[in-house]
C-alpha cells in the first residue's frame, strides 16, 4: 500500500477540482457557443460569410476536443509526478 505525504495529496486534490472545473467549463462553453451560434441569421451573407463562419464553428468545436485530450494529459502528468515522489525516483 502507498503512503502518500501532504504535497502529494494536496496534487491530488488540485487535480481532482481542477478537472471537475475544467470539465464544468468545457461544457458551459459548448453551450454557450452553440446557443449564441444558433441566433446569428445568415441569410444576407455572402458565400464567402458562410464558409468563414462555418470554418470558425468548425475551428472552434476541435478546440474544445482537444482541450479534452489536454485534461487527459494533465492528469497523466500529475500522477506520474506523484508516483515518482512516492517511490523516490
Amino acid at each position: 500500500m502507498l503512503h502518500f505525504k501532504k504535497s502529494q495529496s494536496v496534487g491530488l486534490k488540485e487535480l481532482i477540482a481542477t478537472l471537475v472545473v475544467s470539465g464544468i467549463l468545457l461544457i458551459i462553453g459548448v453551450t454557450v457557443f452553440s446557443k449564441v451560434r444558433g441566433t446569428i441569421d445568415q441569410d444576407d451573407m455572402t458565400a464567402d460569410a458562410n464558409a468563414t463562419i462555418l470554418n470558425v464553428e468548425t475551428t472552434t468545436y476541435d478546440s474544445f476536443e482537444l482541450a479534452t485530450v489536454a485534461l487527459i494529459v494533465l492528469a497523466a502528468a500529475v500522477i506520474i509526478g506523484i508516483l515518482i515522489r512516492a517511490f523516490g525516483a
